[in-house]
């Protein structure tokens, strides 16, 4: 499921694993902020006890909203290192130990949204099965670059962080061959890395919110980019070529920036782009998967 911040997405997804749930909706709009999660009521050493044991059975550590504010020391012993999904969101972390690293072996998914972390250890630039890392709404201001070597890694949800900068190389490694999902809204940042041209599976990026004055000529170059996000921002136009360089983009939201729409339908490739959004509405219209579709082009009245 997808996390707040998502164009087309569950939002809210089950959570039924963890300490707690919440029901889905399906939408077509915009990213939205994600809501702050309240803090969640302690779960008893006992229930945190046998989460712990049926992972080392199931693989799957379900350990969302249980009111944690530092991982128990069982769920990272030699035991725990056949687990393929580790979910710890929603609660008050501050900081994953190193001892995690005795997942790397098998884990494809890190869920730690919605925590208080501030950094993360050097362990989960290990975890190259890693398929899935959600990162969203914590206190990161940094991200190391060694994420590069994740050459497993789709999905990685970066929104809602204190991000002002990405490493240079973060996308110049295994990982550029890999990453298909990247969210980075609610940030403060200004630029992207200039790597970020080596994606060349990257359907999705959501940069909204952020401080963006000008998106960089490297998006144009994104062969797979369907879904771009760049909305609240302070741009005043798109870079020259983009529409007619990203021929399959069909998916742009740019509302809350200083854009002339008018001009930006001059753009030349503008009305490719406006072709393959409409095959796309009709599909999801056709298809009832939506239940709101905003109509306005790019989100511009």
């Amino acid at each position: 499921a997808r996390a707040p911040g998502s164009g087309l997405g569950v939002l809210g997804a089950s959570s039924a694993m963890g300490c707690g749930s919440t029901k889905a909706t399906l939408v077509e709009e915009s990213s939205k902020p994600s809501k702050p999660s309240k803090p969640s009521k302690p779960a008893a050493p006992d229930v945190i006890s046998k989460k712990v044991a049926n992972a080392k059975k199931t693989g799957v550590l379900a350990l969302r909203e249980c009111g944690l504010k530092k991982l128990p020391d069982a769920a990272t012993s030699p035991e725990c290192d056949a687990l393929r999904t580790v979910d710890l969101s929603a609660n008050s972390l501050q900081k994953l130990p190193e001892a995690c690293e005795v997942w790397r072996g098998g884990l494809q998914n890190l869920l730690c949204g919605q925590n208080n972390l501030k950094e993360l250890p050097a362990a989960i630039c290990q975890m190259t099965n890693l398929q899935k890392l959600l990162l969203s709404g914590n206190q990161l201001s940094a991200v190391p670059a060694d994420l590069r070597h994740l050459k497993n890694l789709k999905t990685l949800q970066l929104d809602g962080n204190n991000l002002g900068g990405l490493p240079d190389d973060l996308f110049a490694g295994p990982l550029s061959g890999a990453l298909e999902d990247l969210d980075l809204a609610g940030n403060t940042l200004e630029g992207l890395p200039s790597t970020i041209a080596h994606l060349s599976v990257l359907s999705r990026l959501i940069l909204a919110r952020n401080r963006f004055h000008a998106l960089p000529d490297s998006l144009g170059r994104l062969p797979k980019l369907q879904h771009l996000d760049a909305s609240e921002n302070n741009l005043s136009g798109v870079p020259d070529g983009f529409f007619k360089n990203s021929t399959c983009l069909s998916e742009l939201w740019l509302q809350g920036n200083s854009i002339n729409r008018l001009k930006l339908q001059e753009a030349d490739g503008f009305q490719d782009f406006l072709a393959r959004r409409k095959n796309r509405l009709d599909a999801k219209i056709d298809s009832n998967v939506v239940g709101h579709i905003d109509l306005a082009v790019c989100g511009l009245e």
